[in-house]
């Protein structure tokens, strides 16, 4: 298996603006959700601030991820370690999640929203949307695309051109645009929102962070890959609009620039801990408890109120009941295969 040369610094300290960015993304989605796509969805009660830009949090997922996967790959000396660690993060909690939702859903009902127990099955693999099998709660269509980043990324690793991103998202990012704007022309938007899905213009920019962080990319390379994401956003569009890359290239700068550290406020830190399986559970189990609640009468604030409770609670029961002993659980298997395969030194 492929090695994958050590850095400098093997091991770097945690940046805990990286979990304040996560946790600012991840309520700033919810409230999208619970004000903005219920009313549309359902309709509340009663008229209320909808917090519609909270959506582009997503985007700003797509560039901490960029950021974190070059960070965690420069850390391991071999691409299947990346690969699963990868799943010993992800999977537990995704499993936990799916089959929350489904039976929370299933129990209480969700119009639209009520899939086959088949359905949650086949969504445990995380891989349905390619299948063309529907998501068991719709926060999970992000999921492919990180998976599909996290392939990328194992692929340059492996070939040992990881030094060389930079100018490998520049061609790649051109050629997702050129496949855009060639579907579109020929009218095949099946074929435009496949070549769309990537996101890599956001994933470009965490990936251009974590080099200038550590001074390994040249302004003018910098600049030409700004240059074409940003192109990608204006020829051809995205679920973001416009706007939103300057915002979140802004953020990846300050980010690599070291500029976000004073952001140590706890409840934001802990948030971004938790980010990850709240983001998984929050959104249909959060519509549940918000139709039940207007349904008694309850005001839109209060039932979003319960819901953000009833997300953060779920979130902590995943982290410290789930997550955290999965992660431990593949630390000590790590240890053990690694203590099986050394070679005693004097047979060396």
């Amino acid at each position: 298996m492929t090695r994958i040369p050590a850095a400098p610094e093997a091991n770097p300290p945690r940046l805990v603006e990286l979990d304040a960015l996560r946790g600012f993304a991840a309520l700033a989605v919810a409230l999208y959700h619970f004000t903005a796509e219920y009313s549309d969805l359902y309709g509340h009660t009663v008229p209320l601030w909808e917090m519609r830009f909270g959506k582009y949090g997503v985007q700003l997922f797509f560039a901490i991820s960029g950021f974190v996967i070059l960070m965690s790959l420069e850390r391991v000396e071999r691409a299947r370690d990346f690969v699963w660690s990868r799943a010993a993060r992800l999977y537990p909690s995704y499993w936990t999640a799916v089959a929350l939702t489904f039976t929370v859903v299933t129990l209480f009902g969700l119009p639209e929203r009520e899939f086959s127990l088949q359905t949650a099955l086949v969504n445990l693999t995380m891989f349905h949307e390619l299948l063309r099998v529907p998501h068991v709660d719709t926060v999970y269509w992000t999921l492919t695309i990180e998976l599909s980043f996290y392939l990328l990324m194992f692929v340059l690793a492996y070939t040992r051109t990881l030094p060389r991103v930079i100018p490998i998202f520049i061609v790649l990012v051109v050629l997702q645009t050129l496949a855009e704007l060639a579907a579109q022309a020929l009218g095949m938007t099946f074929l435009s929102r496949l070549a769309s899905r990537p996101h890599l213009q956001y994933f470009a920019l965490g990936v251009l962070a974590f080099k200038q962080s550590r001074g390994e990319v040249s302004l003018p390379s910098a600049l030409v890959l700004v240059a074409v994401s940003f192109a990608h956003e204006v020829f051809v569009g995205s679920e973001a609009p416009a706007p939103v890359f300057p915002v979140v290239l802004g953020l990846a700068y300050a980010l690599s620039r070291g500029w976000l550290r004073w952001l140590t406020w706890r409840p934001l830190l802990f948030m971004g801990f938790i980010s990850y399986p709240f983001y998984l559970v929050h959104q249909n189990i959060g519509y549940v408890i918000i139709r039940r609640l207007e349904a008694a009468a309850w005001r839109p604030e209060a039932a979003i109120v319960v819901a953000m409770t009833a997300g953060f609670l779920l979130a902590i029961v995943i982290t410290y009941g789930v997550e955290q002993p999965a992660l431990r659980a593949f630390r000590q298997w790590r240890r053990r295969a690694g203590a099986r395969t050394a070679v005693p030194s004097h047979l060396a």
